[in-house]
């Protein structure tokens, strides 16, 4: 099964350390967080993945051809992540290659056990929830009325609050392993964007989880970390050994 990473975007939110360089090259202790994340692809056996490059790409692909020589990896390059939304990167990724695919946000170190749970699901779509999150900023609550996933209640750089009823079962981890027939809905839709203003991606995923069989995995108390800020990069320095071995 082939992953999409996208690591295009500029980090703002973690500037001045992301003037230069992409966020996944800071370092983590003694390793980068991309040395992380390509560690837990490869313990998830991922075996084909492509990645979406814009900000700092040209550290990020040296990385990439050094760790990755002898492996099935593809880089593409956006230059247009200042001008057009995440949408974008995503249409690139996605429209590659025909077959299932692991659609996998760049900002993300997630348990190997976790990723190859959710890669070896036989439904159609399957989405990661960590049911028991401690993170003080949720940005998006999966809505599961009776266990069926319906909607993903995102709010962009705020806090998704759940309220009494509605179903909210946790919160969402961003990545999503999506069936052939999924990749080419979520491609058509995307397909017709105009890649601005706000992302409309998890929108297209609430429209394909009433189209496909669809299923979630809990983390259930694995630790994992979305670097979104510098007080995520603080959390993640210790934890990330504890991600990669759980």
């Amino acid at each position: 099964m082939r992953l999409v990473c996208l690591m295009a975007g500029s980090s703002s939110r973690l500037l001045p350390l992301t003037t230069s360089q992409h966020k996944t090259c800071l370092m983590l202790e003694k390793r980068r967080i991309l040395d992380y994340q390509l560690e837990s692809f490869e313990r998830a056996g991922i075996e084909s993945k492509t990645f979406v490059l814009g900000h700092g790409a040209t550290q990020v692909a040296q990385i990439l051809f050094e760790s990755l020589a002898g492996t099935h990896f593809t880089i593409s390059y956006n230059p247009e992540f200042r001008s057009r939304n995440l949408d974008w990167s995503a249409w690139l990724a996605l429209s590659q290659n025909s077959g299932p695919v692991i659609y996998y946000e760049g900002d993300l170190l997630i348990p190997p056990s976790l990723l190859k749970q959710v890669k070896n699901s036989p439904a159609e779509i399957c989405i990661a929830v960590d049911s028991e999150s401690k993170n003080p900023s949720i940005d998006t609550l999966v809505i599961a009325p009776d266990g069926k996933v319906k909607h993903l209640l995102f709010i962009e750089h705020g806090t998704a609050e759940s309220q009494p009823g509605d179903g909210a079962i946790g919160e969402f981890i961003c990545f999503v392993k999506l069936g052939e027939a999924a990749r080419k809905f979520v491609v058509d839709a995307l397909s017709v964007l105009t890649f601005k203003g706000e992302m409309q991606l998890y929108r297209i995923f609430e429209q394909a989880f009433s189209r496909f069989t669809t299923e979630y995995v809990d983390a259930d108390g694995r630790p994992w970390i979305e670097v979104d800020n510098p007080s995520d990069l603080q959390r993640a320095s210790p934890l990330a050994e504890e991600i990669l071995a759980s």
